[in-house]
């Protein structure tokens, strides 16, 4: 069970990427955890243009931006949480606890992230997940349209972070096989 399914397991959009890695959770979960995408110019480019710090582009900036970290299960999942009016050119991003997440409401629509993985032999598969949900359907409506546009760019910058992670971590294990 992931841990979406634990915050936000009913959900009107949501987009799933993934890909198999060559090295151990030990040491794909702290580069998770660390890295940065900025070292990505696609990265870098979508984030600046959504208003969006493109330096130092880490989990834990991403929480400064109110992502917030809704759960971790080490070496296993990271799940984020994020409240806002998405479509609008601010993003009207709500400040909120993690245990106030399941409970929010108002004119808003909640999104959940998650890196998650899989034990397969040698090697684990990471996903990436995102969920959507809209707290009526007005707000279904107005997140739809906004969807449509913006989804080929989110699972761009989904795509990006998992590349760069895989990178960065069969370096590591190649390294520490040597």
């Amino acid at each position: 069970m992931s841990l979406h399914d634990k915050y936000l397991p009913a959900y009107d959009f949501h987009e799933v990427h993934e890909t198999t890695i060559n090295a151990s959770s030990e040491i794909i979960y702290p580069i998770i955890r660390n890295q940065d995408f900025s070292g990505s110019w696609i990265i870098r480019t979508l984030f600046f243009l959504r208003g969006l710090p493109a330096k130092g582009v880490t989990i834990k900036v991403l929480g400064d931006q109110k992502f917030n970290l809704l759960e971790e299960l080490q070496y296993k999942e990271i799940l984020i949480g994020l409240i806002g009016q998405f479509w609008k050119p601010t993003g009207e991003l709500q400040s909120f606890e993690p245990h106030e997440f399941q409970s929010f409401h108002g004119p808003y629509a909640k999104a959940t992230w998650n890196f998650a993985l899989v034990k397969e032999g040698e090697r684990n598969r990471l996903i990436t997940e995102t969920r959507i949900a809209c707290n009526d359907e007005a707000i279904k409506k107005s997140f739809s349209r906004y969807w449509f546009f913006i989804r080929p760019f989110s699972g761009l910058i989904r795509k990006e972070m998992l590349r760069a992670i895989k990178v960065k971590a069969e370096q590591q294990a190649k390294l520490l096989c040597a």
